[in-house]
């Protein structure tokens, strides 16, 4: 037995390095390839030809047959199908829902009218004492001391969009929410391949031990999984709803369509049980997730995952990390929670410069939160040997639990042995 057990050690080992050797081989090529696209992403941010701006159409606007003047002339070009477009898509929820069944809302001017300030005769929808105004009338339809805009469009709060913060919302939401995103997806991504590739894979020092260690209920893994899997559609059909024109067009209209309205029921569905699990996981982690003063020492020495030398700091059932990652999963998700029904239900307790903020925090927490979740996922699975086991089978091997949480492990075979 004793010739054997040691080529049959070794072996095993051979094979253990082997795949740790493919993980950092792997995590290299998947580091360049995120370069890359961080490099591109970069470019795209600066090279001045992505940026959303005000769209400002300048011509010669007649009276009578006389030119008075070179004026914006944009709201002249509001045709139909323009007008129609941009009312659906202030129109409240009810009126024109995600269902596609619903009827356009009605419209204060017919279809093919066309707003213009030249003079029109007697009778007609727009006559020229409606359409033309003097400065004393102009001055009535705007409130003292507040720059909202003016507006004709006949759906309500169309003039707060013709406002400074319009162009602010536009901004934040096409530009920065969008690049923002983009940076901190990718940029985690690489961050985590490259460590990968350089460090490899964070093995159990002492190799697997045949005892393991309860470390999670059921209560508390079925809570984990559902919360994740929703966070994962809730993402998935999120990115559809900002940028699948972009993802999905190439492939056609009937595509695009499909997915968009499976994103937008999706989003909502996906909703109730994030919340639950948001809440839950707030209840049942949060005494273990408050800040101490070990979680310094296990900072300053970067958890233990630069090195296999040494002793690993020691830590509590939850390290810094990962009280890290729950914080940032509790409270992030709860301004997902707040913002997102405030979005669901407009205009019931907030204005539209209130649903403006609320959409613009809902896009950049959202995109943050998926690079965090991306960062957990890594540690989870291939990052750390034996991590996964936590949240699957809910006992971890005592090896890795000792190696980590070490404090958390005295106290749990202290308990049994008194039979506490």
């Amino acid at each position: 037995m004793t010739d054997h057990a040691g080529p049959q050690k070794h072996d095993a080992v051979s094979h253990h390095g082997r795949d740790f050797k493919a993980y950092r081989i792997g995590a290299a090529i998947v580091a360049l390839i995120l370069a890359l696209a961080l490099a591109w992403q970069v470019f795209e941010i600066f090279d001045g030809d992505a940026r959303t701006v005000p769209e400002v159409r300048w011509g010669v606007t007649t009276y009578n047959g006389e030119d008075i003047g070179i004026q914006d002339t944009a709201s002249s070009l509001l045709t139909g199908t323009i007008l129609t477009d941009r009312t659906t898509f202030q129109a409240e929820r009810y009126q024109t829902g995600p269902s596609p069944e619903q009827n356009r809302p009605d419209y204060g001017v017919v279809p093919d009218t066309m707003m213009t300030n030249s003079p029109m005769d007697d009778g007609e929808k727009f006559t020229e004492s409606w359409a033309i105004f003097d400065d004393d009338t102009g001055a009535m339809l705007r409130e003292g001391q507040r720059i909202i805009g003016i507006s004709s469009l006949p759906y309500p709060n169309a003039e707060l969009f013709e406002r400074p913060f319009a162009r602010d919302w536009r901004l934040g939401i096409a530009d920065i929410a969008t690049h923002l995103g983009t940076l901190a997806i990718l940029g985690m991504g690489f961050i985590l391949a490259l460590f990968l590739a350089v460090r490899g894979r964070v093995p159990i020092a002492k190799g697997r031990s045949p005892r393991t260690v309860k470390r999670f209920t059921l209560f508390e893994r079925i809570t984990h999984w559902m919360t994740s899997v929703s966070f994962i559609g809730l993402a998935l059909t999120g990115i559809v709803l900002a940028v699948g024109k972009t993802l999905f067009l190439p492939f056609g209209e009937d595509v695009l369509g499909a997915v968009g309205w499976i994103s937008t029921w999706g989003h909502m569905m996906f909703f109730p049980p994030f919340a639950l699990g948001v809440v839950a996981m707030a209840v049942m982690w949060a005494p273990g997730n408050l800040p101490s003063k070990i979680d310094l020492n296990w900072i300053r020495k970067g958890g233990g995952m630069l090195s296999d030398e040494g002793p690993h700091p020691p830590a509590k059932k939850f390290n810094a990390g990962q009280k890290a990652i729950f914080w940032s999963a509790v409270l992030g998700g709860g301004l997902m929670v707040v913002t997102g029904v405030t979005l669901m239900f407009p205009y019931v307790w907030a204005d539209l410069g209130t649903l403006s903020w609320a959409m613009l925090i809902h896009a950049i927490v959202g995109l943050l939160l998926i690079s965090v979740f991306i960062g957990h996922v890594y540690i989870g699975t291939v990052g750390m040997e034996g991590a996964f086991w936590a949240m699957w089978s809910g006992r971890v091997d005592r090896n890795w639990a000792e190696q980590h949480h070490s404090i958390w492990l005295e106290r749990i075979e202290t308990h049994e042995r008194d039979g506490t």
